[in-house]
């Protein structure tokens, strides 16, 4: 009897201590799984910390990156305006340079080709005074040889004139006479062609016919006659060129 109050108790303690340490098992897995949880818990919220964190950090460096490259365009913005502005300046300098050097340029080009042109009126002027005394002594020498060659000519021509004009001269005497002559022949046939007027008797019928008839014919050569002699008398009034 003892023996199974023994056994009884000892399964009792068994089981009481089979109760205690499931209870324990019980309690101690709670709590591991609390603190499991606690620490997923606390975990979970230290990543989404450091998530938000991150977000934060990243908003802000994006922020931040953001006001970098506005800050940093708006720097080159203005190093651009500047340098815009330096190289606008430095042109206009250029141009300035480049219009005073022209100018320069076409002064002194324009005082070259003054100087050129004088000297070249300079140098037309003393090749045009040259030219004209060599034409004037051209004109000269060429004047004295004509003049020479004209007296000689003319010693040469003298005696050929004389011989000439003389040699005309009888040409001309003989043609005078000649005509002189022919007047003379045509002034003697005209007067031997005069018609002696033969005298009739009153009762001749014809009597005034042939009277008129010869006063007419006789008429006419007798004023060719005077024009022959009036031309004759021209002849020998004309003299002959000595």
């Amino acid at each position: 009897m003892k023996r199974g109050v023994t056994i009884g108790i000892i399964l009792l303690l068994v089981l009481l201590f089979a109760g205690y340490g499931l209870s324990v098992y019980r309690r101690t897995q709670a709590e591991t799984a609390a603190k499991l949880e606690s620490a997923r818990l606390e975990s979970s919220q230290r990543a989404e910390a450091e998530r938000l964190a991150a977000e934060l950090k990243a908003s802000q460096a994006a922020a931040e990156a953001q006001r970098l490259a506005s800050e940093q365009a708006r720097l080159e913005a203005e190093k651009a305006e500047a340098d815009l502005a330096k190289a606008k300046a430095a042109e206009a300098e250029l141009i300035a340079q480049r219009a005073a050097a022209e100018a320069e340029l076409a002064r002194a080009t324009a005082e070259r080709e003054a100087a050129l042109a004088a000297e070249r009126a300079a140098a037309d002027a003393d090749a045009r005074k040259r030219a004209e005394a060599r034409a004037a002594e051209a004109a000269k020498a060429e004047q004295i040889r004509k003049d020479a060659l004209i007296q000689i000519q003319q010693q040469e021509q003298a005696p050929r004139e004389a011989v000439e004009r003389e040699t005309a001269r009888l040409a001309a005497l003989r043609a005078q006479q000649e005509r002189e002559a022919e007047l003379a022949r045509a002034t003697a046939e005209l007067e031997a062609s005069l018609i002696n007027r033969l005298i009739f008797s009153p009762d001749y019928k014809r009597r005034s016919l042939y009277y008129q008839r010869v006063f007419t014919v006789n008429t006419s050569l007798e004023k060719r006659i005077a024009e022959l002699k009036k031309l004759a008398a021209e002849q020998d009034a004309k003299p002959v060129a000595p």
